[in-house]
């Protein structure tokens, strides 16, 4: 007798999975054995290295760093609000958090 499994998994995890099963000419099927069969040896999970998930962080040269920065820097709006306008958000804002409790 055989059991069915189900799982949620993110999409972009299933896909790139998927991708690797096939190269490997294994199935979603053969994946799933295998996770029981290292359970069931190994009395644990399969843990992903802290080495491998470094590597995987993709880190932006000093120029992308500028660049990036420069866009941002274009992006922002300055503008003067008017004082009455200021006040009355903050007058908004006070009467709101007066309305709800403090939640420590």
């Amino acid at each position: 007798m055989s059991k069915m499994v189900s799982a949620r998994i993110p999409d972009a995890l299933f896909d790139q999975g998927c991708a690797r099963l096939e190269e490997l000419g294994a199935t979603q099927t053969q994946l799933v054995k295998a996770a029981f069969d290292y359970l069931l040896e190994e009395r644990s999970l399969p843990q992903v290295s802290r080495k491998k998930r470094a590597v995987a962080r993709r880190r932006l040269t000093k120029e992308q760093k500028q660049t990036l920065a420069a866009k941002l820097a274009s992006c922002q709006l300055d503008i003067d609000i008017p004082t009455d306008v200021a006040y009355a958000k903050e007058a908004a804002h006070r009467m709101r958090e007066a309305k709800y409790e403090v939640i420590s």
